[in-house]
């Protein structure tokens, strides 16, 4: 009778470690939430909670460009230039596509003029 219950069990704990699939890299897109409609420059800085990473990050909005400098793998600093507007602004190949475990802050903008505005208002989230 024992071996039928540790090989029940066995079976029981595959399964339930089989639910979770573990991480799963991939790409999140991040939205940007502007009360503005002409904005040239968005300064962010995106985070993870370790031991996600973020490996690569690229512009999602047409005709916009990304410039970003890695901290280390956890936190990427980086500026989105072009015609901004609200939606999907930035596309982060991550480790792991949980995003609660990933983050963005504005950190500045500017309208197309490159004159400062405030960030009120302004949001990243996947």
């Amino acid at each position: 009778m024992k071996p039928r219950i540790s090989m029940g069990m066995m079976l029981a704990v595959l399964a339930v470690a089989g639910c979770d699939g573990g991480p799963s890299a991939g790409d999140l897109v991040f939205n940007l939430t502007t009360p503005n409609q002409d904005d040239g420059a968005v300064q962010f800085l995106l985070t993870s909670v370790a031991p996600a990473t973020i490996a690569d990050v690229s512009a999602e909005c047409g005709g916009c460009q990304v410039y970003t400098q890695a901290v280390n793998d956890t936190e990427v600093r980086g500026v989105l230039l072009g015609n901004v507007v609200a939606g999907a602004a930035l596309r982060v190949t991550v480790s792991d596509r949980k995003a609660a475990g990933y983050a963005a802050s504005v950190v500045a903008v500017s309208n197309r003029q490159y004159i400062l505005r405030s960030r009120a208002g302004y949001t990243l989230t996947p």
